[in-house]
């Protein structure tokens, strides 16, 4: 900018000396001649001053001297005040309760950028950083463009091809989903179109750390977009979806030890995939059908070619592509998640924990992994020192203790543990549920040899001394246990709003009227049914709360006739409402006795679900909440946790593989049931895997449970009925005119967020 200062002021003193006096035009030789005088490369910029006598000019020492006032008031702002800016006004387009949306807030930001470059500085990382591309192309850019789809993505591979400077800025791309409009025989076609698109768009960016929205299953054959993926250099995190390997004429070392093994071609290519990626932090491994065609030596190379690698995800892979030996072999991780994989056994599990590799992990994901033995998971906690977060789902396989042996509590303890996620499989929930020998608020006569009961009590013992949540969907056996080893529910109120529609029918809508049997299963609005049901009982338990006696301590010398004229008025009718009269008139007709304290009132307090304050008093454990709320609100089946189904569902990998001819789910999955079967959140089934859709609530659910309407859940894949849809078209700023302000009806933030990979740990 400081280069057309001596522009801006040459240019002032020609039009000055213009306005004062009309000259002759002179020869080019002579014009010449004079602005080689006035303007040579050794002459500092002049100005023009009227009121000088000695010269019609003078000189600037330099830039620096020029006033600062002339300044434009945007050069003076900071960089800050920008950020402060840009960031109110996404919270005014994407905030709850607002009217915006991504499409607004992106069409602000490009109206900010051609006012000065000031502010294009400033909206050009927002811009740029994370380009979000959502809802469908406008029909009016498709014919203009003359495109049947992808006319935002081709305008953006336009625009980033032509300035590099913008290309480098993009980390993180999320492509809009495709909407298949034509016939099933077509959408090969359309689906390889769009993944060819998309890939171009990958390969103009050369600093992409994150794709979003597309995740497309891999079969060891070439494809663009994989190709494209594989040459950035600064990627963070990806997806894995394998398939079974493709025949090829070539025969693979292990086809006679593992049948559809990788030939030695493709297992160069997969791996030749991995050797840019050196600042690849997150990967996600899934297997189609249960068979990736994953070997545990192609598996060992491939970490090897990731040393930034901090979090990893497995699931669905056979014994055979990974077991116990690849277990033992991973690097050094922040967080992992293990998810049906039968290879991995409860002695590899130990093993791992008690190697130092292991030391530095946080967060411990285990779903369906079928621990036999509870000794096995108490040594998992154990061995990890420096773990934070640990989930655990098991709702096939009950872990158990040997009967014969002597147990110490706390067999469950980990002095790091923050939050804890516990859905582990009971013995007999049918009995639980049905017969209520002890209820949940009492101290039980006799122990019991279950999972839920062995952690109640080792957190009542303080082996978690730092544990501030746990989520406990299966809390049935005994009933309430877990929850009332924790703090109480604030405000006692464990439901929802939308849980009233799937109270049972025996309690008529009503929260008051206990039912005849509780719900089962782990399906959270289930859980929170049963927690409202203890706590109302507690509330309603007087014979078992604590006692409360109020005593008279006063002076024994008071007059007798002071104490008989205390209560000859009549009664206050407040009073009597709270039953005090009754005990004032014991207390009248008592005999004098001064040599002890009197009774006033004595009743029992009403029990409560829970152990109060922070930490106990005895031990100085942390005493940690109940959490009964869903990684994503309204998923509220299998336990609140995210699983690779949604994933999937929102990178569209489920729409690609049916529009190629994959099948996801194998051949053994049961259809689904037909829509106008309704199933209660009792017998939600499990949606853990894609081997089986059969879940423990099948098992779990009470004989006497009453059929009760699903809990509404909101689809993470844009499937969401008409009239729950929440959209945007721009109408917010209808006084400016429809024509400046409209654009194409898209979802607002709140509809159109994506699952982040992260939230599987």
């Amino acid at each position: 900018m400081s280069v057309a200062r001596p522009e801006t002021a040459a240019s002032y003193t020609s039009s000055s000396e213009a306005d004062d006096s009309i000259q002759p035009i002179a020869s080019r030789t002579s014009s010449v001649s004079s602005y080689r005088t006035n303007y040579s490369a050794s002459t500092a910029p002049t100005a023009y001053s009227s009121s000088s006598p000695a010269s019609s000019y003078r000189q600037f020492d330099s830039v620096s001297s020029i006033p600062k006032f002339t300044e434009p008031v945007q050069r003076r702002v900071p960089q800050e005040v920008y950020e402060v800016i840009v960031h109110h006004l996404e919270e005014l387009h994407k905030g709850q309760h607002q009217t915006g949306c991504t499409t607004c807030f992106q069409r602000d930001l490009h109206a900010l950028s051609l006012t000065c470059r000031s502010w294009e500085r400033a909206v050009r990382g927002p811009l740029y950083n994370s380009v979000h591309i959502v809802g469908n192309d406008s029909p009016a850019q498709l014919k203009k463009y003359r495109l049947k789809r992808g006319s935002r993505l081709k305008l953006l591979r336009r625009t980033l091809r032509e300035r590099k400077l913008l290309a480098n800025l993009v980390y993180e791309l999320r492509v809009p989903q495709l909407e298949l409009l034509f016939t099933t025989t077509k959408q090969s076609t359309q689906w390889q179109e769009y993944r060819d698109l998309v890939a171009s768009v990958v390969m103009v960016c050369p600093n992409l750390e994150r794709l979003l929205g597309l995740s497309i299953p891999y079969h060891h054959e070439f494809d663009r977009l994989t190709h494209a993926l594989s040459t950035r250099k600064k990627l963070k995190e990806h997806t894995w979806v394998l398939g079974e390997a493709a025949e090829v004429s070539e025969g693979s070392p292990r086809d006679d030890s593992c049948p559809g093994s990788l030939g030695p071609s493709q297992m160069f290519e997969f791996l030749d995939y991995h050797t840019s990626w050196s600042n690849l932090e997150t990967l996600m491994l899934y297997g189609l059908n249960g068979n990736g065609a994953l070997e545990p030596s192609v598996s060992l190379r491939m970490f090897n070619l990731l040393p930034s690698l901090r979090n990893l995800c497995v699931s669905s892979f056979d014994k055979d592509s990974f077991d116990d030996s690849t277990l033992l072999c991973l690097p050094p991780l922040e967080s992992l998640r293990l998810e049906n994989l039968p290879g991995v056994t409860d002695t590899g599990l130990t093993q791992y924990a008690s190697r130092s590799e292991s030391s530095s992990l946080k967060t411990l994901v285990l779903v369906e992994q079928n621990i036999e033995s509870l000794l096995a998971i108490s040594k998992i906690l154990s061995s990890l020192r420096n773990l934070e977060r640990f989930k655990i789902v098991q709702t096939e396989k009950c872990p158990t203790l040997p009967d014969e042996d002597m147990i110490f509590q706390p067999i469950l303890a980990s002095s790091t543990l923050k939050y804890l996620h516990w859905d582990v499989a009971c013995p007999d929930p049918h009995a639980a549920l049905t017969q209520l020998d002890t209820l949940p608020f009492q101290k039980s006569s006799k122990p019991s040899n279950t999972p839920n009961s062995h952690l109640a009590q080792s957190i009542i013992s303080a082996g978690f001394p730092e544990l501030e949540a746990l989520r406990a969907p299966s809390d049935v056996e005994p009933p309430g246990v877990l929850q009332a080893a924790c703090r109480p529910i604030t405000k006692g109120q464990a439901l929802l709003r939308p849980d009233r529609y799937s109270l049972p029918r025996s309690s008529h809508g009503s929260v008051n009227t206990r039912p005849l049997a509780l719900p089962a299963g782990n399906n959270l609005t289930s859980a929170r049914i049963r927690a409202q049901t203890f706590i109302d009982m507690a509330a309603k338990d007087t014979e078992s709360g604590m006692p409360v006696l109020i005593q008279d301590w006063s002076d024994g010398f008071v007059p007798d006739n002071a104490q008989a004229s205390q209560f000859e008025e009549d009664p206050d009718q407040e009073l009597d409402d709270y039953g005090i009269w009754a005990a004032c008139e014991r207390y009248k007709h008592q005999e004098n006795d001064h040599s002890g304290p009197k009774t006033v009132y004595q009743f029992n307090m009403p029990t409560f679900m829970g152990r109060s304050g922070m930490r106990d008093p005895a031990t100085g454990a942390s005493i940690p909440h109940l959490v009964l709320r869903p990684d994503i609100t309204g998923q509220e089946s299998d336990g609140g946790l995210i699983g690779w189904k949604q994933l999937l569902a929102s990178n569209q990998s489920l729409s690609y593989a049916a529009g190629v001819g994959v099948n996801c789910f194998g051949s053994d999955v049961p259809a689904p049931p037909p829509p106008e079967e309704i199933n209660s959140p009792a017998s939600t089934t499990s949606k853990f895997g894609w081997g089986s859709l059969s879940g423990r609530s099948m098992m779990g659910t009470s004989p006497t449970t009453p059929t009760t309407p699903i809990t509404p859940m909101s689809s993470v894949s844009g499937s969401v009925l008409p009239w729950d849809k929440d959209t945007c078209t721009g109408s917010w700023n209808h006084k400016t005119g429809r024509d400046w302000w409209f654009h194409m009806e898209r979802d607002r933030p709140g509809n159109s967020e994506l699952i982040d990979i992260k939230q599987l740990f």
